[in-house]
C-alpha cells in the first residue's frame, strides 16, 4: 500500500512538469539575534546540557518562491540559513516540493517534496511564526527531521455551518535519509469548530530509527498528541499535550540507563497573547505574551524525577508594518529535577522581517 500511493503521487506529479510555468512570487525571512545567558550551559534542542554563550546569531534567512504550472499544479522551494538546521553558515534547502490538486481546489491535494510536517499545532508552523521566540524545548525529540523529503496527502474541507476539516498524510524517509527499514508516517486531523477561531486537533507519527546500538537494525517509535487552538479579536490562546515513545539514544536524559527505544516522554505546552491595535502608523500592533512548558523526559521511569518545566514571557511590537518586528523573549527554568543541571535562563531580543 505504501509504495502505490508513493508512485501514484510521482505520476501525477511528473505529469504535471510539461505546463506552462507561471512567474513565481518571491518573498522570504530575516530573523536576526541576540542571547543573553545566566550561565556558562544550557540545554539544546535535542536535550543535551552543553557550553552556551552571549552571542549574536543569524537565526534564520531565507529566500522563498511559490508559484504554480497551470490551473493544478502548486510549487514551492524555500533556501538559506537557519540556527536550528546546525548546520552553521551553510546555506541548505528548507522545503521543495510540487502540489496537485486533481479537483482544482483545496479539497484533495496531492504532493511530493520536502514538506513541513504537521505534528501538532506549535510544531506545525514555520520558525519565526509562533507566538514566543522559539518551539517548546522538546521540539527535536519530537521531531528529529522537521522537514523530511517524502509523499503526502492533504485536504481542506468546508463544511458549512459546522465548522471545517484539515487532514494531512504524509510518509517519508527516515532519520538516515531513506525508506529501507527507516520511515517517517505522519496522520494529522484538525476540526474548525463553528466558533470563530477555534480549532482542535491532533496527530499520529509512526517511526522507525535505529534506537539501540547494541542490536541490529531499527526498532519502532511513536508520537501522538492532542490540543486546541484560538486565535480571534486579537487574542492567541493554544495548549497541547505530546506522548513520545522511543528516542534516539544521545536524547536521553542524565542518569537514564535504559536503551531509547524504552524510554517515554510526556510534554506539555500551555500558552497566550493578546494583541493591542494602537492604530499608530509606526508601532501598529503590541502583542504581549506568556507561555507554559512541561517535559518529562523519562516519564515510565520506576522512580525518580525528570520533570523540566520554563515559564517564558515576551512581547513581540510591530515597526511600520505586521511584516517587521522587534521581540524581547525571556525563558527562566521552573523546575528542574534533584541531581540534574538547571537550564540557563535565556534572553532572546530579535528583529525580524518578512518580505
Amino acid at each position: 500500500m505504501k509504495p502505490l500511493f508513493v508512485a501514484a503521487i510521482l505520476c501525477i506529479c511528473v505529469s504535471s512538469m510539461a505546463l506552462e510555468l507561471e512567474m513565481p512570487e518571491i518573498g522570504g525571512h530575516i530573523l536576526i539575534d541576540y542571547l543573553s545567558m545566566s550561565q556558562d550551559s544550557s540545554y539544546n534542542q535535542s536535550g543535551v546540557f552543553a557550553g552556551a554563550s552571549n552571542r549574536f546569531r543569524v537565526r534564520k534567512a531565507t529566500i522563498e518562491i511559490k508559484g504554480a504550472a497551470g490551473e493544478l499544479i502548486e510549487y514551492e522551494a524555500s533556501f538559506g540559513l537557519a540556527s536550528c538546521l546546525g548546520s552553521g553558515m551553510t546555506m541548505a534547502l528548507m522545503e521543495a516540493g510540487i502540489r496537485v490538486s486533481p479537483l482544482g481546489d483545496e479539497r484533495i491535494v496531492l504532493g511530493m517534496g520536502m514538506f513541513h510536517v504537521r505534528r501538532g499545532f506549535e510544531l506545525g508552523e514555520d520558525c519565526g511564526q509562533t507566538l514566543t521566540a522559539e518551539k517548546p524545548m522538546f521540539r527535536k525529540v519530537v521531531s528529529p527531521s522537521c522537514h523530511p523529503l517524502g509523499a503526502v496527502l492533504e485536504t481542506d474541507l468546508n463544511l458549512g455551518t459546522i465548522g471545517g476539516l484539515e487532514a494531512q498524510i504524509a510518509y517519508a524517509n527516515g532519520n538516515n535519509g531513506t525508506i529501507n527499514e527507516e520511515h517517517d508516517a505522519n496522520f494529522a486531523i484538525f476540526y474548525r469548530l463553528p466558533v470563530e477561531g477555534l480549532t482542535i486537533g491532533g496527530f499520529y507519527n509512526d517511526l522507525a530509527m535505529e534506537m539501540n546500538p547494541e542490536n541490529e537494525g531499527n526498532e519502532d517509535a511513536s508520537r501522538y498528541g492532542l490540543g486546541l487552538d484560538y486565535e480571534a479579536d486579537g487574542i492567541a490562546v493554544r495548549a497541547e499535550m505530546i506522548q513520545i515513545e522511543g528516542i534516539l539514544p544521545g536524547m536521553r536524559p542524565q542518569g537514564c540507563s535504559d536503551t531509547g527505544e524504552n524510554v517515554e516522554n510526556m510534554c506539555l505546552l500551555a500558552q497566550a497573547g493578546y494583541s493591542f491595535n494602537t492604530r499608530s502608523e509606526e508601532i501598529p500592533l503590541i502583542t504581549p505574551y506568556l507561555s507554559y512548558q512541561s517535559w518529562d523526559r523519562w516519564s515510565n521511569a520506576d522512580s525518580g524525577d525528570y520533570e523540566f518545566s520554563w515559564i517564558t514571557g515576551g512581547v513581540k511590537t510591530c515597526i511600520g508594518s505586521p511584516d517587521t518586528y522587534i521581540i524581547l523573549d525571556y525563558r527562566i527554568p521552573a523546575t528542574t529535577p534533584d541531581g540534574l543541571n538547571e537550564d540557563a535562563s535565556v534572553l532572546t531580543a530579535r528583529l525580524g522581517l518578512a518580505y
